[in-house]
């Protein structure tokens, strides 16, 4: 196989309430960015807004278009 998965991205975050790790986080566009975040713990659930971070982007080579000149003829 040929393709290689995309990476997956981890918000580094804990729960506000118990210090949980593994708290669920999300990105939603409504009227501006929310984070959504959710300790599957405590069930702590918590919004903020503002920009997400952003994330890598691997770059692809450019492709050459070779055009062809008019002649004069």
């Amino acid at each position: 196989m040929s393709h290689a998965l995309g990476t997956a991205h981890r918000t580094l975050i804990r729960c506000l309430v118990c210090g949980c790790s593994e708290v669920r986080t999300d990105y939603v566009l409504d009227l501006g960015w929310i984070f959504l975040a959710e300790c599957p713990r405590c069930d702590h659930r918590w919004t903020h807004t503002g920009e997400p971070p952003a994330r890598a982007i691997h770059a692809r080579p450019a492709l050459r278009i070779h055009r062809e000149v008019a002649s004069a003829a």
